[in-house]
């Protein structure tokens, strides 16, 4: 069954991959972005952790992997990173929210809501941070040190 969700994870981002016209030849490594990311977030809240530190550490493994495929790749991060993030997009919560509002159990649709709206700010977040500490690395590699002789 794991193997099954891993599989729909890769497909998952390849289709959002061919919407965003990724190139053909990009679009496995764009897709794997996306397993990699979705696998780290799965096994972090399958370890008891909550699951917006798991998407939060999913997010940050997929803008590090998206940012080093750039560099390699000689391509721009966001074709890497989109398909990355979209299978650590918080749907599911967001739906339920909205089916507890409808249903009339409103303190469970806002208790999901704020589930929801947490995990997409640590989502961001950790786009950010990944970001940052990858400018943060480049920056300190890059840099070379006068000798003063």
């Amino acid at each position: 069954m794991f193997f099954v969700k891993v599989m729909a994870v890769f497909a998952m981002s390849a289709a959002i991959g061919v919407l965003y016209r990724i190139p053909r030849k990009l679009l496995i490594y764009a897709s794997m972005t996306g397993v990699v990311g979705w696998l780290v977030m799965w096994f972090v809240a399958a370890s008891g952790i909550s699951s917006i530190m798991a998407n939060f550490l999913g997010s940050m493994v997929v803008g590090l992997l998206a940012e080093l495929l750039a560099r390699f790749l000689k391509k721009p991060a966001t074709i890497f990173s989109v398909p990355g993030f979209i299978p650590l997009v918080p749907g599911r919560e967001a739906y339920t929210a909205m089916r507890f509002m409808v249903e009339g159990q409103y303190n469970d649709g806002v208790a999901m809501g704020m589930l929801t709206l947490l995990t997409g700010g640590a989502i961001a977040f950790g786009i950010f941070v990944s970001s940052t500490l990858y400018r943060l690395m480049r920056a300190n590699t890059d840099y070379q040190v006068e000798s003063r002789g």
